[in-house]
């Protein structure tokens, strides 16, 4: 699991806390009940829980939920950041695309893909680009829209890049012995 450093670091979390606003989110109620004065004070000014209306007899840390704002936190926390690296491949292959005549897409989807199979796939800056041209060259007929490379949904409902869903990471898989050996020259 991925966890924003800079978005923990800017929000006023301390260590603990993640554990009990991940139980909140999952409504983990067992971890809820265990919940120190301090953690549960501190998520409460911090406006990252709320409570919603439970029977009286149940224990008043089930109903501990998530706030917009706590929700709004923790879908932060759980994604990485576009790097400026994933911008300059981004761009890269798209003049590339734009060069060989075809589509680019949607650019915002496109820079999310990159990052998404950046963190999931550890692939990155050159051997990304290398692993694409590769790609692109061997499967012209494929890749007619660049954001269809790197995540192919099978349903308008699937929107998070999985790397069985992507058309490049496959090709990785079938040559992964040769292109691991030229990526270690970068």
């Amino acid at each position: 699991m991925y966890i924003n450093l800079e978005v923990y670091n800017n929000s006023g979390l301390q260590g603990d806390d993640l554990v009990y606003l991940f139980s909140a989110k999952q409504i983990e109620k067992d971890k809820l009940e265990t919940m120190p004065e301090d953690v549960y004070n501190r998520l409460q000014t911090l406006s990252l829980i709320k409570h919603i209306n439970a029977p009286k007899k149940d224990n008043p840390l089930h109903s501990i939920r998530l706030s917009e704002k706590g929700l709004k936190i923790f879908k932060e926390l759980c994604e990485a950041p576009i790097l400026e690296e994933d911008k300059t491949v981004g761009e890269w292959l798209c003049n590339y695309y734009i060069k060989a005549g075809k589509t680019v897409g949607n650019k915002k989807k496109l820079f999310r893909h990159i990052k998404d199979f950046r963190v999931k796939s550890g692939i990155q800056k050159n051997n990304l680009i290398k692993l694409c041209t590769l790609f692109l060259r061997e499967n012209e007929d494929k890749s007619n829209k660049l954001e269809f490379v790197f995540f192919h949904p099978k349903n308008v409902f699937e929107v998070k890049l999985t790397l069985e869903g992507s058309w490049l990471y496959q090709f990785y898989l079938e040559n992964r012995e040769t292109l691991n050996v030229s990526f270690e020259e970068y």
